[in-house]
């Protein structure tokens, strides 16, 4: 049996598996997902007692949808109606974000990166109307 204590690998043992997981995870959601039409709204920032604007952002991040199993509602942190969708890791997914998704636009609730030792994986955001 082998001893994966810190003392033998002070770097961890997923510092060699942790990215290859993330090559292989972007590959399969590239495989069997679409892209979705993401949108950062734009924030105005106060420097020096001016305000500078930035404006709102668009990504197109590819990702699977899956709806949530009737056992996972719960009525408080997850709603009917709520979607699930599991992006890549390669466009960063943030509270607030707005997603097409099939013409409605849902608002980014959870993010929930998947981020095991410190190296991101994908995000399994979760949506809501």
């Amino acid at each position: 049996m082998r001893d994966y204590s810190l003392e033998q690998n002070p770097i961890g043992i997923g510092s060699k598996f942790y990215p290859r997981m993330r090559k292989t995870a972007d590959k399969l959601i590239k495989k069997y997902g679409m892209e979705f039409e993401l949108l950062r709204k734009g924030k105005i920032k106060v420097i020096n007692g001016i305000e500078h604007y930035e404006p709102d952002r668009s990504f197109k991040p590819i990702g699977i949808k899956t709806d949530y199993k009737a056992n996972e509602i719960d009525g408080k942190l997850i709603l009917a109606g709520d979607i699930r969708i599991v992006f890549t890791g390669e466009t960063e997914i943030k509270l607030g974000d707005i997603v097409t998704v099939d013409n409605d636009k849902y608002r980014v609730v959870n993010n929930n990166p998947s981020k095991p030792a410190e190296t991101l994986i994908c995000y399994r955001a979760q949506l809501r109307k």
